[in-house]
């Protein structure tokens, strides 16, 4: 809308009023561009994309995260009830041992290293319960919900994060984070393009219609005009947000490359671990463990009928419990180093695709 003719100085027309003087104009434009609606399309379309699988991305974490919470809770739980049933067990030693101290079928120095090695069991059980507690406590706080593990045990532990039997590194590839990079670099890619084509003009038309009141001198009272403007674009031709972009676009590319060979790499050292650890477990719990669970029976049996040798007990008592609790310890880092391979092969993302 616009207001002219209004005079400032002495006029032709002193008799006449403003009412017969002022020009009246209002019009409506239009601008057409000329090569850039594409481009600028198709970038907002890949950042929405991009924020999807960074959605997707962060989703997975949150899976790895409350996997990881939930087996530690569980270990925490299985590490204090094979302590209690050990500590139950050397509780009952313990008596045998003190009736035998009483008929003098036992000397009071064995008696009391009985004791001494009990009492270090009994705080072994006080520090894994209270770690069995802490491990609830964190896991309520990463499920935002009471961690209620009811009869959950080891076995729970082995089957809680599945992997591939053979992984070659090229799965790395679809993670929902590096799609994310990809199609941000891709949104810069058109985002160059479309400052490029600024270089192109566009088209701006208007139509407008004006009431002059001024008819005095010769004006027609109403008209209407249609004009097309063609800015050039001299200076700023996007030149300067082209680099910007490209640069953007060149960084995200190099970042994509840097966590695409990280994640190679932590990979294989991944799996070599996992090899490394199942042997380990496979010797414990097959040879190792069996061979001191029969020798303490033996030592037990021994401390029932009357023929006991204190230290052997002690010994085999102390390397069955250590052995259990290294059973439970590879079991558990055979646990950590899977999710770890889930979480570097986009696993928990590729879920919640589904």
């Amino acid at each position: 809308f616009s207001v002219a003719n209004l005079p400032v100085s002495n006029t032709h027309y002193p008799t006449h009023g403003l009412d017969r003087m002022l020009i009246f104009g209002v019009g409506l434009s239009e601008t057409f561009e000329l090569g850039k609606r594409g481009p600028r399309g198709e970038a907002a379309d890949l950042h929405a994309a991009a924020a999807e699988h960074r959605i997707v991305a962060t989703l997975a974490d949150s899976v790895n995260e409350a996997r990881d919470a939930l087996a530690r809770a569980v270990y925490a739980q299985v590490r204090a009830q094979t302590l209690d049933e050990a500590l139950r067990t050397g509780q009952a030693e313990a008596d045998i041992a003190k009736g035998r101290l009483d008929h003098q079928a036992l000397s009071g120095v064995d008696y009391d290293r009985l004791l001494i090695d009990l009492a270090s069991l009994q705080a072994d059980v006080a520090r894994a319960h209270a770690e069995q507690a802490a491990a609830l406590e964190r896991c309520s706080a990463a499920l935002l919900a009471r961690c209620d593990l009811g009869v959950a045990g080891v076995a729970d532990i082995d089957v809680a994060a599945v992997v591939p039997d053979a992984v070659t590194g090229h799965e790395v590839e679809s993670r929902a984070d590096l799609a994310a990079l990809q199609k941000d670099r891709d949104a810069f890619g058109k985002e160059a393009q479309l400052a490029s084509r600024r270089a192109i003009p566009d088209l701006t038309f208007r139509l407008g219609y004006t009431r002059d009141n001024f008819t005095v001198s010769g004006d027609n009272l109403n008209t209407l005009a249609l004009s097309v403007a063609l800015p050039l674009p001299v200076f700023d031709r996007g030149q300067h947000d082209q680099s910007r972009a490209l640069a953007q676009a060149d960084q995200l590319e190099a970042m994509a490359r840097a966590t695409l060979t990280r994640a190679r790499g932590q990979l294989a050292e991944l799996v070599d671990r996992k090899s490394a650890v199942e042997a380990a477990l496979k010797a414990v719990e097959g040879d190792v463990l069996p061979r001191a669970e029969r020798v303490l029976v033996s030592q037990e049996k021994g401390l029932e009928e009357g023929q006991l040798d204190m230290t052997d007990l002690l010994l085999a008592r102390r390397q069955a419990v250590t052995l259990r609790m290294q059973a439970l310890d590879l079991r558990f880092e055979l646990f950590d180093i899977k999710n770890d391979i889930r979480r570097t092969l986009g696993l928990d993302g590729a879920l919640a695709h589904r």
